[in-house]
């Protein structure tokens, strides 16, 4: 086996463990419950999981998507979460190597998918998330050839929302993007950089405008069905780290003149 394979399958495999770490902080940060301590349990009966429950992906698989205890369904959204955080370490590793910065970056995208499920479900984004992802950003790209735009990142980023729900404010009289989104986007413009952040703010612009076009000719297009910017805007900012640069130069490419 290659070294490039080993460091591979190591990293999928630590991302697995991490997407089950990820779908428990999800799940009890926003109902004030400790992450760290505590043993996790089925959400229908209470009952506590063994080892044999808690197997990434294999354990929801044996149990064809329900509790052992009492059969109640469980969400696919584990297993799912399980394998996006596998994606995201095998992709990062692949993208810059074992480098001082690795471990920074992929526990960056880690708290995006937990900021991502959060927000879906409760229109917020924590506090003790932004903050340290914040700073666990800004550390990333100073072990990084970006160190140098991680100031301008977090002003273009955050600045720009907090600009458009001024504005919005301002004009509709109602409040259109919450403070969480201005502290989302400092986190992810840290570390991409003023021009990453834009476009990731462009990204999940259109994916929302995509979202809510397909929602309208369904016939549901209403506020309880959109989806919180948040929760567009945390995979955007990973999709830029990953393959920001080539997006940003086609676009370039189409501005020159003929």
């Amino acid at each position: 086996m290659s070294i490039d394979l080993f460091f591979m399958i190591a990293s999928g495999l630590f991302g697995l463990v991490m997407g089950s770490a990820v779908s428990a902080l999800a799940w009890r940060l926003p109902r004030g419950r400790s992450w760290v301590h505590g043993r996790s349990a089925c959400p229908a009966c209470g009952h506590a999981l063994a080892a044999r429950d808690l197997v990434p992906v294999l354990s929801w698989a044996l149990a064809r998507g329900r509790c052992r205890h009492c059969q109640a369904p469980v969400s696919a959204r584990y297993p799912v979460n399980e394998l996006l955080c596998a994606a995201w370490a095998v992709l990062v590793y692949r993208h810059i190597g074992i480098v001082p910065m690795l471990p920074l970056v992929m526990l960056w995208g880690w708290m995006l998918v937990a900021l991502l499920w959060i927000d879906y479900d409760f229109q917020l984004l924590p506090d003790a998330l932004t903050f340290p992802g914040t700073l666990i950003a800004i550390a990333a790209a100073a072990l990084g050839p970006g160190s140098r735009h991680a100031l301008f990142g977090v002003l273009m980023g955050a600045g720009l929302l907090w600009l458009v729900a001024e504005l919005y404010l301002r004009v509709r009289r109602i409040e259109g993007m919450g403070g969480g989104d201005v502290k989302l986007a400092a986190m992810f413009g840290a570390l991409l950089g003023p021009w990453g952040a834009l476009l990731t703010i462009m990204l999940a612009a259109l994916a929302g405008s995509l979202w809510g076009g397909a929602l309208m000719l369904r016939g549901k297009g209403d506020g309880r069905t959109a989806l919180p910017f948040g929760t567009l805007l945390a995979p955007a900012a990973m999709v830029v780290y990953l393959v920001g640069d080539p997006i940003m130069a086609a676009y370039l490419q189409l501005l020159r003149p003929r």
